[in-house]
């Protein structure tokens, strides 16, 4: 539901220079972590077509201490962290391309997650939004590529 929802915002609105994408979280453990992989790089070689000068951000889908839909929560783990690095990599090759990782935000920290283990809490939300923030200002400032940058 990506790619109507953008194309819909970009109707109305001003092309970003930058977009934050963090998507799949939902579809792990309902679809095949290889089409979810190759459904996301196709929307995004789509959005780079369309607008090439815009600076795609790849943000990583966060973990859980619950997924929905999954029968074994270690496996949906790796299925996230394999998306991430096939994402990450992706991204990066693009030339306006640049990566975030979260890896303050941990599943064994009950505090950063809401009751259902799923939503970030008051305090997940905030270190999430010092991640995002800290990356703009690296990207913007030093021109990385990467948050953290030894990542």
């Amino acid at each position: 539901s990506f790619m109507p929802a953008f194309d819909t915002y970009t109707r109305s609105h001003a092309r970003p220079d930058f977009l934050v994408i963090q998507a799949g979280s939902n579809d792990l453990g309902v679809l095949k972590t290889k089409e979810l992989i190759e459904n996301i790089k196709l929307d995004i070689m789509r959005i780079v077509l369309l607008f090439p000068d815009i600076k795609i951000v790849w943000s990583d889908a966060l973990p859980r201490r619950y997924w929905h839909f999954a029968d074994n929560h270690d496996a949906v783990e790796t299925s996230r962290k394999r998306l991430n690095m096939a994402l990450r990599k992706y991204v990066k090759e693009l030339a306006n391309g640049h990566t975030i990782s979260h890896p303050n935000i941990k599943e064994s920290e009950r505090a950063l997650y809401r009751f259902d283990g799923v939503h970030l809490s008051d305090v997940g939300n905030d270190i999430y939004l010092n991640n995002i923030q800290a990356a703009f200002e690296l990207f913007l400032e030093d021109g990385a590529k990467s948050f953290p940058q030894n990542l």
